[in-house]
């Protein structure tokens, strides 16, 4: 039954979120405030060196101190390497080299913090000192130092491609080119993930808690490493505010795991803000090369990509792409290539967008200066070529590549639902585009220092990646009529618990107050990917109506007798079971689920009825969410400052399931992402070390210093997405540093390549410094 045949009772409304009381109360336990009885804390000795060789440590008046329980180096944990998830992690715990400034050398656990920090000073290490390299281009090099044994390439290159790129180019009447550098952006998260590890039954159980938007992954990853059978490893997923990557999980937890195991006592390893910043993971710096051939009607003829981007010490990525190609499969030639490269920097992994921020920064200037050349509207010509429903995913063969002829993914791919045409449309309508576009030959006609501009841009990213595993769900609908739903997602902040729960109960016919989540212990929940890659509303989405379908299917058999009505012609709404076509009978759906005996009985109920499914998605239709922005802003070119005066979102992601939520997410995704082009920037020295590793010297956008956005959304529902719904958290991010980059142009005449676009970047592009 289509969306628009049935009244949808929870999904599309604006329901509170369900930890919203726990929040406003301040019950709501994060990382840093929670603790298990007997606890210890840890803190970690971190390398003052890029790169050395550790001849020699020596914990013997750190293991002396009154108070200190246990210390643990390189020799204390195995010598094989884990993997993190999707690499973001490849090495082991630690070793007998370390790889950048803050590599983790040594750790203490004692009976308080203070006594902790006082043992790292008692530490004494002896390096032997190793050349270093900082910039992916230079390690690519002959004779770069090598960052690990196994070389600085992490793999073989990853293409993309159809066609044949140089036919195109002859072809097309015009060809630009391009290049841009993306610097190193954090998370910059208000939270501080401090893991808690506890083993029991004499080593053979573990119990990790931690702030982790990925509990099986980390299950997984976790039990590999300390050899136990995954039945005996427990992850608890604290709340940690937004992760947006940071804490998918990291070394931080393996140190803790192999720091309890030698204290045999709990033990919490308690970050400074510091470290956050310059310890645990960054987003890649990119160098991005590309070249773009169109033809004078505005048909891109052949496109590509060229992307280098820097994996830090302990990455390991050879594969950025999420969806970009995706955005224009109507191409004829299509070619992108991406190579990870290790370097002496902090470990680089993926952040909010990965890939489709930095490298659609490149794609969506090229594609600017092409609508240039051929003097046409640059919305005009996104609107010739960009994606449609049923397009192919042209990224799919990459699949085939990285996994091999095992991977149970489908020769043909389309992309199942696709509404830029209608986002382009929306924006231009209501951001007044044309009115306010004076077309190419408006640029720097505005008199005095202050220029005014405009500019817009496009971007696309996956609604979770279906080849990593299948996500489960258990829907356990009880006797009184409420409902627990399990599903593995972790808690960071963005409200997918309350999605699950909306597309729970309005499965189920059941108020959205009778239904409560567990989404962040591992022994409770099946198997799933987690809050990763837009994956929550799709996947997990999908696996969670599934199993409310199954649950209520069960319910409806029972309801028959009572009835005398086939299951078929039954349904439930508010609680209620009704026959669809004789209005007189109905019953509570409490009716069917408890029975009551003689009164000198207490109520007996019957067993709770349970649903369960893993993901059922189609695996040759998969939905992708899309974006426009528009925006209008001021360049002061006398001091190089960039003023936004007004900003539009527009986005499909299919049919939105909690709208405040979904407008929410936009509203981070502008911060952020206009963070990220104007002034967020990890700045390091010659070492490596990060200089602002901390919210006084890393500064990010507050509420105030930015108009508010306004944001309009495209409602069309996507057939193979959970009552027609999409992903939505990471194209808001994507679009920002095109559109921008356009804006000034607009007003100054010259092209921004470089992230942030800095005062001093302005004035250096003009000519004036």
């Amino acid at each position: 039954m289509g969306l628009h045949e049935r009244d949808l009772q929870t999904v599309n409304k604006r329901l509170p979120l369900k930890d919203a009381h726990e929040k406003v109360t301040g019950v709501h336990e994060f990382p840093y405030d929670f603790t298990v009885p007997g606890m210890l804390y840890g803190r970690i000795l971190r390398s003052p060196h890029a790169h050395a060789q550790i001849r020699r440590i020596d914990v013997s008046k750190a293991e002396a101190l009154p108070g200190v329980i246990a210390v643990i180096t390189h020799k204390d944990v195995p010598a094989e390497e884990w993997i993190g998830l999707w690499t973001n992690y490849r090495g082991c715990v630690m070793d007998d080299k370390v790889r950048f400034v803050g590599d983790e050398v040594a750790a203490v656990a004692a009976i308080d913090i203070r006594t902790a920090d006082r043992a790292l000073e008692l530490i004494k290490v002896e390096y032997d000192i190793l050349p270093h390299v900082l910039d992916a281009r230079e390690a690519m090099k002959p004779g770069a130092p090598q960052v690990k044994t196994s070389g600085n390439n992490s793999k073989d290159v990853v293409l993309v491609k159809w066609g044949d790129v140089e036919q195109g180019f002859r072809e097309a009447d015009v060809v630009v080119e391009g290049a841009t550098l993306n610097n190193a952006q954090d998370q910059a998260t208000f939270s501080r993930n401090s893991p808690i590890a506890s083993w029991a039954d004499n080593d053979t159980k573990l119990t990790l808690w931690s702030g982790c938007t990925a509990p099986s992954e980390l299950k997984d990853a976790v039990a590999n490493l300390v050899k136990l059978p995954k039945s005996s490893v427990r992850i608890v997923a604290l709340p940690t505010g937004p992760s947006l990557g940071k804490w998918w999980f990291n070394n931080l937890e393996m140190m803790t795991v192999y720091l309890a195991k030698k204290a045999h006592r709990p033990v919490k390893i308690v970050l400074r803000q510091d470290e956050v910043f310059a310890g645990i993971k960054r987003r890649h710096i990119e160098y991005t090369t590309g070249r773009l051939g169109v033809m004078k009607d505005g048909t891109m003829v052949s496109m590509e990509v060229n992307d280098i981007f820097d994996n830090g010490a302990y990455g390991d990525k050879n594969d950025i792409f999420q969806s970009l190609s995706e955005l224009w499969p109507r191409v004829n030639h299509g070619y992108f290539e991406m190579y990870g490269v290790s370097t002496n920097l902090v470990t680089a992994g993926c952040m909010r967008g990965v890939g489709d921020l930095t490298m659609n920064f490149a794609l969506e200037v090229l594609i600017h200066k092409a609508a240039e050349k051929i003097d046409m509207d640059p919305v005009e010509l996104r609107r010739i070529n960009a994606a449609k429903a049923g397009d192919p995913c042209r990224g799919q063969d990459i699949h085939h590549e990285l996994f091999g002829s095992h991977l149970p993914y489908p020769e043909k791919v389309v992309i199942s639902s696709c509404a830029m045409d209608e986002c382009l449309t929306k924006g231009v309508e209501e951001f007044g585009w044309k009115r306010r576009w004076g077309g190419w030959s408006s640029t720097n006609k505005s008199s005095g220092p202050v220029k005014r501009g405009v500019g817009m841009a496009t971007a696309m990213h996956v609604c979770g990646i279906r080849y990593t595993g299948d996500c489960g769900a258990i829907v356990k609908v009880n006797a009184d009529g409420s409902a627990n739903l399990m599903v593995s997602l972790g808690r960071q902040g963005n409200g997918n618990d309350s999605t699950q729960c909306q597309i729970a109960a309005e499965e189920l016919g059941i108020p959205y107050d009778m239904i409560s989540i567990d989404c962040n212990d591992t022994n409770v929940t099946p198997w799933g990917q987690g809050s990763t890659a837009s994956t929550s509303t799709y996947l997990s989405g999908t696996a969670t109506r599934e199993a409310a379908r199954d649950a209520k299917r069960k319910i409806l058999k029972l309801a028959e007798s009572k009835l005398d009505e086939s299951a078929d012609n039954l349904d439930i709404k508010d609680g209620v079971i009704f026959s669809k076509t004789h209005h007189n009978k109905r019953i509570p759906i409490t009716r069917v689920l408890e029975d009551k005996i003689p009164d000198f009985w207490e109520l007996a109920k019957q067993p709770c009825i349970v649903g369960s499914t893993v993901t059922n998605v189609p695996d040759d239709q998969i939905p992708k969410h899309v974006a426009a922005h528009f925006v209008e802003l001021e360049v002061d070119t006398d001091t190089g400052e960039i003023r936004l005066l007004d900003y539009l979102q527009v986005q499909d992601s299919g049919r939105l399931i909690n709208p405040e939520v979904c407008e929410n997410q936009l509203n981070g995704g502008y911060y952020q992402g206009v963070g990220f082009t104007l002034i967020e920037e990890l700045v390091h020295d010659d070492m490596g070390r990060i200089l602002n590793p901390n919210f006084a010297h890393y500064k990010i956008f507050r509420c105030g210093d930015l108009p508010d956005p306004k944001i309009h959304f495209i409602e069309q529902d996507d057939p193979v997405g959970p009552f027609g719904a999409k992903g939505l958290g990471e194209a808001p991010i994507c679009v920002p540093p095109g559109a921008i980059a356009l804006a000034i142009y607009n007003a100054t005449g010259v092209w921004m390549t470089e992230t942030p676009f800095t005062p001093e970047r302005v004035l250096k592009a003009l000519g004036k410094i």
